[in-house]
């Protein structure tokens, strides 16, 4: 299998790695980040995934983008650098026919509000497979250290 997708800092239209569901395994795909219906959407709220009908035909279709790391930016446009004590983590996606995806958000702990309002589902390998395949799960609580303000590393 040879895919191609973005290393690196990746950016909205980037092709990016991820983890999808077959049958009852899981397999590699590349897709693109980002869906343009009457707009461009990088993100979208797991709370909202039941109330709008741009999501009823992809809410079910879940993957994972596999990462070392993301950046997030805070009010006064401050770039920080987020990372897990496991070398590689899982952002929860959605994705449609066409292999775009969306990153889902969820309100962001009191720890996180710090930089921004919102934050991705982040995910153990665990929690990961659980959430490609639909299943209910209660994600693990994930803790920031802000030992240092350019390195933020997520535990």
């Amino acid at each position: 299998m040879n895919l191609v997708f973005k290393e690196g800092e990746i950016f909205p239209n980037d092709q990016v790695l991820c983890i999808i569901p077959v049958e009852s395994k899981i397999d590699l795909a590349v897709m693109k980040w980002g869906i343009r219906n009457r707009s461009f959407q990088i993100n979208a709220r797991m709370e909202s995934l039941n109330d709008r009908p741009s999501y009823s035909a992809i809410k079910e279709k879940r993957c994972a983008v596999v990462c070392s790391g993301f950046y997030e930016w805070d009010r006064d446009k401050k770039k920080y650098l987020v990372s897990a004590e496991e070398e590689v983590f899982y952002l929860g996606c959605i994705f449609n026919d066409e292999n775009e995806l969306l990153i889902l958000t969820q309100a962001a702990d009191e720890e996180f509000s710090r930089i921004h309002e919102r934050m991705p589902i982040v995910m153990n390998q665990k929690e990961m497979i659980s959430f490609i395949h639909n299943e209910d799960i209660v994600f693990e609580k994930k803790k920031l250290d802000y030992s240092a303000e350019e390195d933020l590393r997520l535990f």
